[in-house]
């Protein structure tokens, strides 16, 4: 890796992004069974060897610098920040044996957590199968890094990012004065709190119980993804696919919602923006995403063209007053808080509630990803963070030219027949 030794410093400081992320941290600890855990799993033909990618990660600087990495517990009004620690023991990569299967991950690596005050802040496990056949799971904590970063770094162990020089941390940008600072935090909030209301955001009915995060998972053909694209230029969507996978996705939840007899009610849903500059390899480390937002009611919901139309004219909006770059500055300025005075301030519109359906497009990051340490790539998967109740994900992403779908929910929350159920209104809904 490309990359200048001052940047792995003794301490790293958190960007507002990631004390978001360290927020979300805290919430699903609170009302589940784990942290805000990210995983990426990479399927490979061919029996990867163990011993020689834990050597390899040892011998590297960057690994070593990341897994040395702990969260400072801060005092009120610090700024929060990795610091990094002294430790002799060399990197493991655990090894397990499974047979043939659908879910092919051993369930007791979507249990495990990552303190990130006392934990390194990532592990890596390797799934040998029947056939030949090996998984290798990278699990990170989310406050490090958000999912591209993931990618970025596993991609660059396996020598899969090819000659591009990689950007470890990002730039220091110009500090606006605190007066602009707040006035830019003024316009998000004024925006969040439309005609000052609070949010009302509907969700599958809550539960006390806590549970991990159940996986399904939809894969399309290369013809299937075809079809899905061009029904998305078809209903006239204007910049690229994701507003049409969101109204397929919001049509589906919203049906799902009358199935469990919930009826007119209005969606509210956060969409994350990757800030990275196109064509740059990085930043690796650190959360570069703002969100756009977006308020469905009912009426908006009779076609799916009225709802990519909607989605689309709400984005412009956002985009003309600048709304990403505003609430970037507002998690910044609120840096120095302490974190249950943060939370009540982001969760004020939502009266102390987080909106119970994600949805997020990686985009095309994967159709390059061939070969990993010299085996055929055969499929490469992003598992989001263990939501909390009533909690319900989908992730679209693309791996070499076929569009797939993870859902992640909780078994307390939906079943497995509500989830075949959502299936096939999906498809209806992409398929037309």
């Amino acid at each position: 890796m490309n990359t200048n030794k001052q940047e792995r410093t003794e301490r790293l400081l958190l960007s507002g992004s990631d004390y978001f992320q360290l927020l979300l941290d805290a919430h699903h600890r609170q009302h589940g069974l784990q942290g805000n855990i990210g995983r990426f799993a990479i399927e490979l033909k061919g029996r990867l060897n163990a011993f020689q990618l834990e050597k390899t990660i040892n011998n590297d600087p960057i690994f070593c610098w990341l897994h040395s990495l702990r969260l400072k517990k801060q005092w009120p009004f610090q700024l929060p920040q990795w610091i990094q620690i002294q430790f002799t023991d060399p990197i493991r990569i655990k090894i397990f044996e499974a047979p043939q299967q659908e879910n092919c991950i051993p369930q007791e690596l979507f249990k495990f957590d990552i303190q990130p005050h006392f934990d390194p802040p990532f592990q890596l496990n390797l799934i040998y199968l029947e056939q030949d056949q090996t998984i290798l799971l990278f699990t990170w904590n989310h406050i490090l890094m958000d999912s591209q970063g993931a990618e970025i770094l596993v991609r660059y162990l396996g020598n899969a990012i090819g000659d591009k020089p990689i950007q470890l941390l990002a730039s220091k940008n110009t500090q606006l004065s605190i007066t602009e600072q707040l006035k830019q935090t003024q316009k998000t909030r004024n925006f969040i709190f439309f005609e000052k209301k609070s949010i009302f955001i509907s969700s599958l009915e809550k539960l006390d119980s806590k549970g991990i995060n159940n996986y399904h998972s939809l894969c399309f053909s290369e013809t299937e993804t075809a079809q899905i694209i061009a029904n998305c230029r078809r209903a006239g969507a204007r910049f690229g696919r994701s507003p049409f996978l969101l109204a397929a996705c919001m049509h589906s939840f919203s049906d799902l919602l009358k199935r469990k007899g919930r009826t007119n009610t209005t969606l509210w849903v956060p969409v994350p923006q990757n800030n990275r500059k196109k064509g740059v390899c990085g930043p690796l480390v650190g959360n570069h995403l703002s969100f756009l937002f977006y308020r469905l009611f009912p009426h908006h919901l009779e076609t799916m063209q009225k709802t990519v139309d909607v989605i689309e004219q709400q984005m412009i909006d956002q985009m003309r007053k600048d709304i990403p770059a505003s609430f970037s500055i507002m998690m910044d300025l609120l840096l120095r808080l302490p974190l249950w005075l943060y939370g009540k301030i982001v969760k004020s519109p939502t009266k102390g509630t987080l909106a119970s359906f994600f949805f997020s497009d990686t985009g095309k990051t994967l159709e390059d990803f061939n070969v990993f340490c010299g085996l055929p790539v055969s499929n490469a998967i992003h598992y989001p963070p263990n939501s909390s109740h009533p909690g319900f994900t989908i992730i679209f992403m693309n791996f070499q030219k076929k569009l797939q779908v993870i859902m992640a929910y909780t078994e307390a929350t939906v079943n497995k027949e509500d989830i075949s159920w959502f299936e096939s209104s999906l498809r209806k809904n992409l398929f037309g």
